[in-house]
This record gives structure tokens, C-alpha cells and sequence, in this order.
């Protein structure tokens, strides 16, 4: 087994009986700047400080691939819901210098069987610097 990173209870891993990886990982740091007009010349700007870092990623859940779609959709609904704040580590390295919380998910179901089986499920999660 290799594991790849994790969020909480969420492991990133490849094995011969599962693989749960995640993809696209994008990661926005940026600044708040202000701007002071002044009468008949350029505005002054101002830097202000750092903004909360966001991170963005998808992951596929697979049963072909030993994961259990409905399972780990439920699951990271509760982080969502319950306002849950982790670690993000990717590798053997914490993204950042704080935790993060998963503010967000989006949802594709990709395969259905008959009687509402998901076999396949897309998801794109956004997690937010929380200091």
C-alpha cells in the first residue's frame, strides 16, 4: 500500500485491493490590498495581508477500485456539515502552515446501476486556510 496524503479520516492511497487518489490539486494564496483615492492624482494602494489559502482537488470514487461511493459521499458531507478542520498532507508534508476546512463539495454521480447503486462518483472539494 502507498499512501498518498489525507484530510482527516479521507486517505489518499493506491493498493492492489484499493486506490483513492486525488487530482487536479490547485492551490490559491493571495493578498488584500486597499486602495486610498486622492484628489487629482493616482490612488495610494495599501497591503493589508495575506487571504486564507484555498485548496481545490477531485477525486473519483470507484467500486471497481474498492471504495464504497454513497460511503465516503456521506462521510464527507458530515465534515461539511459539522464544520470539520484537518490537516491537509499530501505526501509526508502538511499543505501550508494551518488547517484547513472543507467548505465545499460537488457532486457528479457517474454510474447508477438498477435499484439506485452508485458504482461511480465524481468530486470536486474545496478546503479553506483556517487560522
Amino acid at each position: 500500500m502507498a499512501q498518498l496524503g489525507s484530510f482527516g479520516d479521507i486517505v489518499f492511497e493506491t493498493s492492489d485491493k484499493r486506490i483513492l487518489t486525488l487530482q487536479n490539486l490547485k492551490q490559491k494564496v493571495s493578498a488584500r490590498w486597499g486602495k486610498h483615492n486622492l484628489i487629482s492624482r493616482k490612488p495610494r494602494s495599501e497591503f493589508e495581508g495575506a487571504e486564507l489559502r484555498q485548496l481545490t482537488f477531485t477525486i473519483v470514487l470507484d467500486a471497481l477500485h474498492g471504495v464504497r461511493p454513497r460511503e465516503q459521499i456521506e462521510k464527507i458531507e458530515k465534515m461539511i456539515e459539522n464544520g470539520y478542520v484537518d490537516y491537509m498532507v499530501v505526501g509526508n508534508k502538511s499543505m501550508g502552515y494551518y488547517q484547513y476546512a472543507i467548505t465545499g463539495m460537488t457532486e457528479v454521480w457517474d454510474v447508477v446501476y438498477s435499484k439506485g447503486e452508485l458504482a461511480r462518483a465524481t468530486l470536486d472539494i474545496t478546503l479553506e486556510e483556517y487560522v
